[in-house]
């Protein structure tokens, strides 16, 4: 488990890069060109949310939708997962 903050330098081009502009939540495609706060335009989520100790690295960061990113909330990945599950189950 990744537990507090990071030195680590990195800017949300190389997140993006690196995800290759897709929303790692939604898995659609990420418009660059879409300027905050549009729903569909680029942020970086973290994984394990700072709120839960997560750290501002590299490796606990991923390409989001502002949209998809705000659904999340303070939420880490397991428990997106839980939820969608149980949300697909009821429908």
């Amino acid at each position: 488990m990744l537990e507090g903050r990071s030195n680590e330098v990195f800017t949300p081009l190389d997140v993006h890069t690196r995800d290759r502009w897709s929303c790692q939540l939604c898995g659609s495609s990420i418009d660059q060109t879409i300027a905050w706060p549009h729903p569909k335009s680029p942020s970086i989520d973290h994984i394990i949310p700072l709120s839960r100790g997560g750290a501002h690295a590299l490796s606990n960061v991923q390409s989001a939708h502002l949209g998809c990113n705000s659904s999340k909330g303070d939420r880490d990945m397991e428990d997106v997962v839980a939820l969608l599950v149980r949300m697909s189950g009821q429908a």
